[in-house]
């Protein structure tokens, strides 16, 4: 089956989806997990719309009978977050941390609104919902028992924004970071507690797994962590700079990192 996106298979019942890219009509290039126990399915950031996500439901029909019933949101941006709408409507229980619901709630109404008034994404965002989740967590450890299979939802503080939450399957030895770590990609700092960013990947860096998968570009070992910690500094050196030259430092020091619209932020 077709469906657009790319697949990896990380574990027999762990997959990743991506429409790759960096463009809005690609969710951006975020990546969207499912993962599979024996009783239901337990998806990661569905992407940016229903279109998209429906995208994902097809993909996931072509591995699994098995019904979603739970979407966990690693943090609020659209690109991970508005396609758990069309799950939600369909029965499953979406999960974020408190700080991201409120986000939620607060932005995305008008960027739907937004979005619908621009010719060339109007038909993307036709039937975007917003969507409050309805399981939110502030504190500690969330576990969600898909039978077979246990995930724990982590917040591990401000970071990226401040209602992140990173995906824990230690049985697999997998955990899904959200945009705490991007591969590949240029970070979008808007949101971030910079101050907090290190802390971070110290929590990812604790959980000791084989395989992390980065909000975007391809999952990978631990080195993902010692290069988003690179990245971080090298942008913390270069902030202030112009970002609209076209030798931008962070230009020359990551060639070939997608998502350069973000590095104003």
């Amino acid at each position: 089956m077709d469906t657009g996106l790319s697949q990896t298979k990380l574990r027999e019942n762990v997959f990743v989806w991506t429409l790759g890219g960096d463009r809005i009509e690609t969710s951006y290039g975020a990546n969207c997990t499912a993962v599979i126990g024996r009783q239901a399915v337990l998806l990661v950031d569905p992407l940016i719309a229903p279109a998209h996500a429906r995208l994902v439901e097809n993909a996931l029909s072509a591995v699994t009978p098995l019904p979603v019933r739970f979407v966990v949101l690693t943090h609020h941006h659209t690109d991970h977050a508005l396609g758990a709408a069309w799950f939600g409507s369909r029965g499953a229980t979406v999960v974020a941390h408190r700080a991201c619901q409120e986000a939620m709630a607060a932005e995305h109404p008008a960027l739907i609104r937004s979005r619908r008034r621009i010719p060339g994404l109007a038909e993307l965002f036709a039937d975007a919902k917003p969507c409050l989740p309805s399981l939110d967590f502030e504190e500690g450890v969330l576990t969600l028992d898909l039978g077979g299979c246990v995930a724990r939802v982590v917040h591990p503080g401000p970071g990226h924004t401040a209602g992140d939450s990173v995906v824990h399957l230690e049985e697999e030895s997998v955990t899904i970071c959200g945009d705490l770590v991007s591969a590949g990609y240029h970070v979008n700092y808007e949101d971030a507690a910079i101050e907090s960013l290190e802390t971070g990947l110290a929590v990812l860096r604790d959980l000791q797994t084989r395989s992390y998968v980065p909000g975007h570009g391809a999952v990978g070992g631990r080195h993902l962590l010692d290069d988003q910690l690179e990245y971080h500094r090298a942008a913390a050196g270069a902030r202030g700079s112009d970002s609209s030259r076209p030798r931008h430092p962070l230009h020359a020091r990551f060639p070939g990192y997608l998502l350069e619209e973000v590095i104003g932020s």
